[in-house]
């Protein structure tokens, strides 16, 4: 089975926001080429890649065939490393992906692929020729925030700061197996002085910063209008993208009999990689896109509530930015709560960005008993991904700042008990006391006033719960008579859905409803209010009124009761 050559390296780098062309050009590389059909087995040549260090060096090899293929990829050349005695034990690794092959001093194609467990002198080429019809579409210029259709992870990645189960778990929502490594972030890179050149080690980067999530391969060619191309084979095969590329360092060649690998860290910022395509990647030198920002602020309560900053930026890329931020974030908590059990965490999400001058941002409380990163972020990891996601306008530039506090006590307020007065009349203030309990503590009293409408009839029925408990809903949306309709709607709408931290009192009294119809149908005068509403509304009408009542608070607040209240004589039968 074929192995893709592929080495990781982490990075950090400070994006710049430039356009590019987005008509497609042919690739004419600087080099002489020899094409695929003068190709015989026999012929000598050289492959052209970096052993260490940063200088490419030359390992002779011998063609063995030429080998059709059915595919988007037409042939591979078939060849062998030869022995000598500049290069000893050296054979095929990882990150030798991409790395120019030359016959007759012509460049033939690029390393593309090997096997495990096998002959390591043993690999294939992807033909030069193919390789150029990588700039057969046109590239996709960072639009600000333009998303693309998700497609199949197909190669294996590498991270650095997190551990190796955060690394499972962003390898489970990418679909591809991510590899930890033991060396990490290098800090914000600078901008390379030169040009990159055939045979020398480039990253091509997903995340970056105090997390970083990358590969490594080689430069195949390059061209006099600034492109680039290297691999020889796809990256994660998205077509037309927006992926830094930097210029990478080989600390060693690493022999194994499984798979020799390079291991690999990057130096300097060369460019962006604008194609993802079968028969390798291609970019820009010198042209630098934007991100997605995004921090993480972790504070243990329980120790000294200092807080541990993360930042790292992750490529502008909607849909593959949420499955990055989802896995980032949950590994980085986990990470540093470092244990299993029961906990509280605290959680604020603040969005900024275009069109976000005040920023928004969205706080609630929540507990687990087994799993608190898995609890705690499912709210987080729904808003960006409806954020990043949405059809309604452009946010890019855009950035996450997630705060969590979190604590191994259960943070919580148990409802208890609720006094009301049983009778009243239409209009009425009534007094509503709530006895909470937290947890293996004293009862505390809380006091609430709510009014009785004054068109009320019959029985009210005072509601007492935590925000977690009966969650008002979107009625009006889920019963298809509104539409979100705009970006900052959906932050409101975002915004005005109950909170677990919340303790809410309502009061609700008798409303119109469809069961004396006849024919089961409501005319647009029976509509309930909470029909013809956004949950924001329903809420600001409902406190304006009086019958709904929230407290916000540090804890979890668990539970629910009800009271049923008599109306008087002003109103109803008593």
């Amino acid at each position: 089975m074929s192995r893709l050559l592929l080495q990781s390296a982490w990075v950090f780098l400070l994006p710049a926001l430039l356009q590019t062309p987005a008509l497609a050009f042919p690739f004419v590389p600087e080099q002489p080429m020899i094409s695929v059909e003068k190709l015989r087995s026999g012929m000598k040549g050289h492959l052209l890649t970096v052993l260490r260090g940063t200088k490419p060096v030359r390992l002779p090899v011998e063609i063995v065939d030429v080998l059709p293929q059915r595919g988007a990829v037409r042939n591979h050349i078939l060849f062998r490393l030869l022995s000598s005695l500049e290069n000893g034990g050296v054979r095929l690794s990882q990150g030798m992906s991409g790395s120019p092959l030359y016959v007759g001093g012509k460049l033939a194609g690029a390393v593309s692929a090997g096997w495990d467990f096998s002959d390591h002198t043993l690999a294939l080429a992807t033909p030069i020729e193919e390789m150029c019809g990588v700039f057969s579409r046109p590239d996709r210029p960072m639009d600000l925030g333009r998303g693309k259709k998700v497609l199949e992870l197909s190669l294996p990645l590498s991270a650095g700061g997190v551990s190796h189960q955060a690394a499972a778990g962003l390898g489970a929502r990418l679909g591809v197996p991510v590899e930890t490594t033991p060396y990490g972030a290098s800090g914000e890179l600078p901008l390379s002085g030169s040009q990159l050149a055939p045979g020398e080690a480039v990253s091509v980067l997903l995340a970056w910063g105090d997390v970083e999530m990358s590969s490594a391969g080689t430069v195949t060619a390059t061209s006099k209008d600034g492109r680039f191309l290297a691999f020889g084979h796809s990256f994660l095969g998205r077509g037309a993208v927006n992926f830094p590329a930097a210029r990478a360092r080989v600390h060693e060649t690493v022999l194994s009999r499984v798979f020799p690998h390079k291991i690999a860290s990057p130096v300097s910022l060369a460019g962006t990689v604008t194609q993802d395509r079968t028969a390798g990647v291609g970019g820009r030198m010198g042209y630098f896109t934007p991100s997605i920002a995004a921090s993480f602020v972790f504070r243990d309560a329980d120790v000294s509530g200092t807080p541990v900053v993360r930042n790292f930026r992750v490529v502008p890329d909607a849909y593959l930015g949420v499955k990055l931020l989802e896995g980032i974030y949950e590994g980085l908590f986990d990470d540093q709560w470092d244990r299993k059990g029961q906990g509280t965490a605290a959680v604020t999400l603040r969005v900024e960005g275009r069109g976000l001058e005040q920023g928004w941002t969205r706080t609630n409380v929540f507990f687990s008993d087994s799993d608190l990163s898995g609890s705690a972020l499912t709210e987080s990891s729904a808003i960006i991904a409806r954020v990043l996601t949405q059809a309604y306008r452009e946010v890019f530039p855009i950035g996450f700042k997630l705060d969590v506090t979190v604590s191994q006590e259960p943070k919580m307020l148990f409802i208890e008990d609720v006094l009301v007065s049983q009778d009243a009349s239409p209009g009425d203030a009534l007094c509503v006391q709530v006895s909470l309990r937290p947890w293996r503590r004293e009862p505390i009293q809380r006091s609430f006033e709510v009014v009785v409408p004054k068109d009320a009839t019959g029985v009210c029925e005072l509601v007492v719960r935590g925000g977690g408990t009966n969650s008002l809903g979107q009625i009006a949306l889920d019963g298809g008579w509104k539409a979100i309709d705009g970006f900052d709607r959906l932050l409101t709408e975002l915004d005005a859905a109950d909170a677990n931290n919340e303790l809410i009192v309502e009061l609700f009294h008798d409303q119109v409803d469809n069961k004396g119809r006849k024919d089961g149908k409501k005319n647009v005068a029976e509509l309930l209010p909470e029909e013809k509403e956004f949950l924001s509304e329903t809420k600001a009408r409902r406190i304006k009124e009086g019958t709904l009542r929230v407290l916000r608070s540090e804890y979890v607040v668990d539970g629910m009761m009800k009271r049923l209240i008599n109306l008087g004589e002003d109103g109803a039968e008593k």
